[in-house]
């Protein structure tokens, strides 16, 4: 019978690198194309047939759970402590059987493929722990992986802080995302020490732990390291949004959608757009927007929020909260908003 599964995002950290204007600001509600961050994290785990799912706040969680609360369950994470010391603040995950998959709020590259990968080895190898990893460079700031040689089994991760010369060389690094039995999670959070460099919980200690007790800790080598891409600063929320992009343009493009130039095309991956519209280049589709088929827009143009009919022309115009019904004409120029073009 398979198991319950329960994700828990990360999303209490600081983001001080961000260099917002307001310092309450939380990192993981920056918008990509338009879209928080953290939504993306949840539009990854959320196929994946889960019992629920948690986020945990912080760092300017107000931000945060009102960007998910209608999606996810929030706990509060007063104190940012550590990653293990995150989990501890789930409580309603206590008494749950199953496992628990974790993931950072800032990883917008991740996909449900690469979860669902990962899950598939986990049950089949009959692990306590799965850790996803990957081979960097330069791998400073991660945890190292340490491994038994010539197999994926664990022994144990060595934050970056507290690596000695020759663990640093190592470059295959902690990804940040687990798979985790809940019962063993429950039972070892609270054997979790600070015994380290930045004195916090550190989820990686579990493999330690489940080694000393025999239980089974394997990697997972992600094929591709752009899943785990964290995001920290302002270039590289402006990457992210270079790989979504393309991402989504690329999938509409294969339904029926001629982009002119999709290195100028700014769309949300969310955005509905019928067969044999046409987008000119430098346009920008965001928000809860549907565009249905036969339709040209741009360039130049800016749809926020906009309902489109189909064989419509929309030339260099910025259009807000719009509905449009079929066979119109807007433009040059146009700056509608809050109106119906019927």
């Amino acid at each position: 019978m398979p198991k319950d599964k329960y994700v828990v995002i990360l999303g209490a950290g600081r983001g001080s690198r961000m260099e917002s204007r307001n310092p309450n600001h939380s990192k993981v509600v920056f918008p990509i194309l338009g879209k928080p961050m953290i939504s993306y994290v949840i539009d990854a785990v959320k196929p994946l047939g889960l019992k629920d799912i948690y986020t945990v706040v912080g760092f300017g969680g107000k931000y945060t759970e009102e960007c998910v609360k209608n999606i996810t369950k929030v706990a509060w994470q007063h104190e940012i402590l550590g990653t293990g010391h995150a989990l501890r603040q789930v409580e309603e995950l206590k008494d749950k059987d199953g496992d628990v998959i974790v993931v950072g709020g800032e990883m917008a590259l991740l996909t449900t493929e690469t979860l669902e990968k990962v899950y598939h080895k986990h049950v089949k190898n009959e692990n306590a722990l799965t850790i996803c990893t990957s081979v960097l460079e330069n791998p400073t700031g991660y945890g190292r992986i340490l491994r038994e040689k010539g197999s994926y089994r664990l022994l144990d991760i060595r934050e970056d802080k507290d690596c000695n010369e020759e663990e640093a060389e190592i470059t295959e690094i902690n990804a940040g995302i687990y798979i985790i039995d809940n019962k063993l999670l429950q039972k070892y959070l609270p054997k979790l020490s600070n015994n380290n460099a930045k004195k916090e919980f550190y989820l990686s200690e579990l493999v330690k732990l489940f080694n000393l007790d025999g239980y089974k800790c394997e990697a997972y080598v992600l094929e591709d390291a752009q899943d785990i891409f964290s995001i920290s600063d302002r270039f590289q929320l402006a990457y992210a949004a270079k790989i979504i992009r393309k991402r989504t343009n690329y999938r509409l493009m294969l339904s029926g959608v001629s982009i002119e130039d999709p290195e100028t095309a700014y769309i949300s991956p969310d955005i509905k757009i019928g067969k044999d519209t046409v987008i000119m280049p430098n346009t920008t589709i965001i928000g809860d927007s549907e565009i249905g088929e036969a339709n040209w827009i741009g360039p130049n143009s800016v749809l926020k929020d906009v309902k489109m009919g189909n064989e419509n022309h929309v030339h260099s115009s910025v259009l807000v909260n719009v509905k449009i019904s079929n066979n119109k004409y807007i433009g040059p120029f146009a700056h509608l908003k809050d109106e119906e073009v019927c």
